[in-house]
This record gives C-alpha cells, sequence and structure tokens, in this order.
C-alpha cells in the first residue's frame, strides 16, 4: 500500500510541477495573446516551440526573446521589436515583418519563405542557411548581416542595403536588381553569373573568385574592389569605375568595358553619385590615397573580342587568349 502511495504522490508532485511551469512559462501574456497580441510586452521571455501561427503580434515588444523552433507561419510582427531575438529554425512562412527591427537576430535555418521584410532593419542579423524562397527584402537594410552560401536568385532585393555584408557564396545568378549597395560586402565565391545590377555601388568590396560572367553592371562604381580571380566572361561592364580595383587573374574575355574608367587621373577622377557612399566619406584620406590608383590588370586575361575604353593599352603582363 505504501509503495503504491509513494508512485501516486510522485505523480501528483510531477503534474503540479508541470501545470506549475507550464502557468509560468504563459505568464506575462495577456488574455487573447495568441492569437491578438498586438504591442504586447514578452522582452527576454522564452516561447521557444511556440505555436503562433497568424498571431497579431504588431509593434509587439521581442527584444531578447527565444522563439527558436516556433511556428510564426503566417504572423504579423509589423513594426515589432525582435532586436537579438533567437529565431533559429523558426518557421516564419509567409510571416509580414514590415519595418520589423531583426538588428542582431539570429534567423538561422529559419523558414522565410515568402516572408516580407520590406523596410526591417536586419543588420548584423544571422541569416545563414534560411530558407528564402520568395523573400521580400526590398529597402531593407542587411549591414554586416550573414547571408553566406543562400540561393536568393528568387527573392525581392530593390533597392537592399548590403553594406559589410557575408555573401561568400550566395547565389543571386539570374537576377534583376537595382538600387543595391555591396560596398565593403564580401562577394567571395559569389554567383552573379547572368545577373542584372546596373548603377550598383561594391566599392571596397571582396569580390574574390566571384562568377560574373554575363553580368549586367553597366555604370557602377567598383572603387578599390577586390576582384582578383574572377570570371568577368562576357559581362557587360561600360562605364563602371574601376580606379584602384584589383583584378589579377581575372577574366575579361568577351567582356565589354567600353567607357570605363581604369586609370586614375587626379585633375578628372569623379565617383560620380558613389562620392555619397557612407563606406567612401568615412574613409581617412591615408587610405584613400591608397586606393587612388589606376586598376591593377596583372595577369588578367582577355581576347579579340574583349572591348576596351578608347585609347587603353592592356598591359604587358595581360594574357591574349587565342
Amino acid at each position: 500500500m505504501e509503495n503504491k502511495l509513494a508512485k501516486w504522490s510522485r505523480a501528483l508532485w510531477f503534474a503540479l510541477l508541470g501545470i506549475l511551469l507550464g502557468f509560468g512559462a504563459c505568464s506575462g501574456l495577456p488574455r487573447g495573446c495568441p492569437s491578438d497580441c498586438l504591442g504586447v510586452d514578452l522582452r527576454g521571455r522564452d516561447l521557444s516551440g511556440f505555436d503562433l501561427r497568424a498571431a497579431r503580434l504588431l509593434e509587439a515588444n521581442l527584444q531578447n526573446a527565444k522563439l527558436e523552433g516556433a511556428n510564426l507561419a503566417g504572423a504579423q510582427l509589423q513594426g515589432a521589436n525582435l532586436n537579438s531575438v533567437n529565431l533559429r529554425s523558426a518557421n516564419l512562412e509567409h510571416a509580414q515583418l514590415v519595418g520589423a527591427d531583426l538588428r542582431k537576430a539570429n534567423l538561422g535555418q529559419a523558414n522565410l519563405t515568402n516572408a516580407n521584410f520590406t523596410g526591417a532593419l536586419l543588420q548584423g542579423a544571422n541569416l545563414g542557411s534560411a530558407q528564402m524562397q520568395g523573400v521580400v527584402l526590398d529597402s531593407a537594410d542587411l549591414t554586416g548581416a550573414q547571408v553566406n552560401g543562400l540561393d536568393l536568385t528568387h527573392a525581392q532585393l530593390n533597392g537592399v542595403l548590403l553594406t559589410s555584408a557575408n555573401l561568400q557564396a550566395v547565389n543571386l545568378s539570374g537576377t534583376t536588381l537595382g538600387g543595391l549597395g555591396f560596398s565593403r560586402a564580401d562577394l567571395g565565391g559569389a554567383l552573379l553569373e547572368g545577373s542584372t545590377l546596373p548603377a550598383t555601388w561594391f566599392n571596397l568590396a571582396s569580390m574574390k573568385a566571384a562568377r560574373l560572367r554575363g553580368a549586367i553592371l553597366n555604370g557602377s562604381v567598383l572603387y578599390g574592389a577586390d576582384l582578383s580571380g574572377a570570371d568577368l566572361q562576357q559581362a557587360q561592364l561600360r562605364g563602371v569605375i574601376l580606379v584602384g580595383a584589383r583584378l589579377g587573374g581575372a577574366d575579361l574575355r568577351g567582356a565589354d568595358l567600353r567607357g570605363a574608367i581604369l586609370n586614375y587621373d587626379p585633375a578628372t577622377f569623379d565617383l560620380r553619385d558613389a562620392r555619397n557612399d557612407p563606406e567612401i566619406l568615412r574613409l581617412p584620406a591615408s587610405q584613400r590615397a591608397l586606393y587612388n590608383r589606376s586598376a591593377a590588370l596583372s595577369g588578367v586575361r582577355y581576347d579579340r573580342s574583349t572591348r576596351w575604353p578608347v585609347g587603353f593599352v592592356p598591359p604587358r603582363d595581360a594574357t591574349l587568349a587565342q
């Protein structure tokens, strides 16, 4: 009898403990939340694994909250404070995050399919291994964000700011983008084949071994960019600024560089609209002097179909491919 009583007591204790823990986990949630969590303060709360599908979290404060593995499919998070939130492996499919603050948020391995981040702040955010099909990032700020290795071929990225972002091996092939800023971004090994990126800032960017075959970069500014070993075959580079750029070992076969600015002339050099690039404005004069030099073309490959600026003579150590 004592044995049965002891077992029953333990079972009752664990049941009560579960209830208390469950109550503690939900304490602070207002009545009706979810689904109506409008403006609710959930700072630092542990909501990992919670089912918040279609929840109304507009302007909610979720700073430093833990939402790892949470289901936020279709949730309304417009204007929400998600600064430093942990959304790793969360489901945000079709979620609305227009104007949300996601600075330093962890979105690694999250499902962001068809999510809307228009105008969102994503500086320093981690999006590593996230599912990005159909994601809308128009006018979003991804300065310093970790976006490396992602497939963004079906994403909307008009006007997005990617300054200093980690975009290594990112796939942007065949995309048409406008108004982007890639200054100081790391695009090493990125796939940009056939992409249309006119009048884009790539100032001081690292584009080593990037694949830009057939890309359209007419009018872009690549001041001080590192294009060592990049594949620029058949790329359209008309009117681009390459002063201070490094193109050692780059492949320029069939590239169109008519009107490009390759040589530095202090009397006539003009960065055009890129003079307003914050990365240029904050560049110390001592460092600026290091980039004010003609493009380094040592070891580039070109052929007879490569079109150079009028009067430009390729360096002797460039390779004319037959």
